[in-house]
């Protein structure tokens, strides 16, 4: 791919070279409310105005792609504060094992009861699971 860019952009340039060479004679630029006027190369017109177009296409890519950049933007920053917040709730439940045991809902204890008399094996601390 490096490669097949790299050619491009010589042939871009050899393209650009030969236009140069071959279209040296010389032209008048006026624009309308200015009083004055441009003598250029033909070469240098194209080119300028080659540059114009690229720049303003560049620019209303740029303008388009705002709201784009600003859901990116805030997305990131609801990421981070996410990632806060489950950091600094890892701390707690590191802190206090014991009460994150007892928080448990009345139907999460039942749950835990049934699987104790289906599988008694499963039931032991050791061996039970995050959902369990």
């Amino acid at each position: 791919m490096k490669i097949l860019s790299r050619a491009l952009f010589l042939l871009f340039v050899l393209a650009g070279v030969l236009i140069a060479v071959s279209n040296t004679q010389p032209v008048q630029l006026a624009l309308w409310p200015l009083p004055h006027i441009i003598v250029l190369p033909l070469y240098l017109l194209v080119v300028g105005l080659l540059l114009t177009g690229v720049l303003a296409g560049l620019g209303i890519g740029w303008w388009a792609a705002r709201h784009h950049r600003r859901r990116v933007r805030e997305a990131s920053s609801q990421a981070a504060r996410l990632e806060r917040e489950v950091a600094r709730l890892r701390d707690v439940a590191g802190q206090q094992p014991s009460t994150a045991a007892s928080v448990a809902s009345p139907g999460q204890k039942a749950i835990e009861r049934q699987r104790a008399l289906v599988a008694p094996d499963l039931a032991s601390p050791a061996r039970r699971g995050p959902l369990s």
